[in-house]
């Protein structure tokens, strides 16, 4: 699978062009950024729009969403099925594990509430790669301190799914707030003290801790 990431919203955002080099089929991965070069990047590459990906819907992820229903009124939208939010047209709700293709391209839906309770991370395995929006960033978790996270689930989703993929699996955030905008799993939980919890009370500590240095 091809990826491009873009950059920009309202707090150092990435959407991610994805494409299958086969059949010229593409989706877009959060509809957070401006979209004027990602339709020139699509143009220039001979792209057919097929699918946008829905991390979850916290407004930033899909600030842009109409845009790409101006340019596609038929486009599919993939997302939890149970989403936060109500109205997409053209909506495929997944669950857990269920996998969506994109031509010869197959991302794997993993459920990974905690930031939110609609958030989907989408695991491409043949190429080692999984797009991780507000769950997973470089260097750091996403927060806890929302109306409707749970610091529970996100040690779940973090420790019991994302961290039993492949160790070189590549992670694309949905914000560039690390200090590169990509790594892999391993290096990541080398990296990060969240990650080398042994326990669900260690991570909240460290969570707690993470959000008092915040405050100062």
């Amino acid at each position: 699978m091809e990826v491009k990431s873009f950059i920009g919203g309202f707090d150092k955002n990435f959407s991610y062009l994805v494409w299958c080099p086969d059949t010229r089929l593409c989706a877009v991965i959060d509809p957070a950024v401006e979209v004027t070069p990602i339709f020139e990047t699509i143009e220039k590459y001979d792209l057919t729009l097929n699918k946008i990906f829905i991390t979850h819907t916290h407004h930033d992820h899909i600030a842009f969403l109409d845009d790409y229903y101006k340019l596609n009124s038929t486009i599919k939208v993939v997302g939890f099925k149970n989403l936060e939010k109500d109205g997409l047209d053209n909506f495929i709700g997944v669950e857990d594990m269920d996998c969506i293709s994109l031509g010869n391209q197959i991302l794997i839906c993993i459920h990974t509430p905690g930031h939110f309770p609609d958030s989907m991370c989408y695991w491409v395995k043949h190429d080692s790669i999984i797009f991780t929006g507000d769950t997973l960033f470089v260097g750091r978790p996403g927060r806890t301190i929302g109306r409707k996270s749970n610091i529970k689930e996100l040690y779940n989703s973090l420790y019991n799914k994302i961290f039993k993929l492949h160790l070189d699996t590549k992670i694309y955030p949905g914000h560039h707030y690390g200090y590169k905008e990509t790594i892999s799993i391993k290096d990541n939980i080398i990296t990060s003290d969240f990650f080398k919890c042994t326990n669900l009370e260690e991570f909240v500590r460290t969570m707690k801790e993470f959000e008092k240095n915040r405050l100062i």
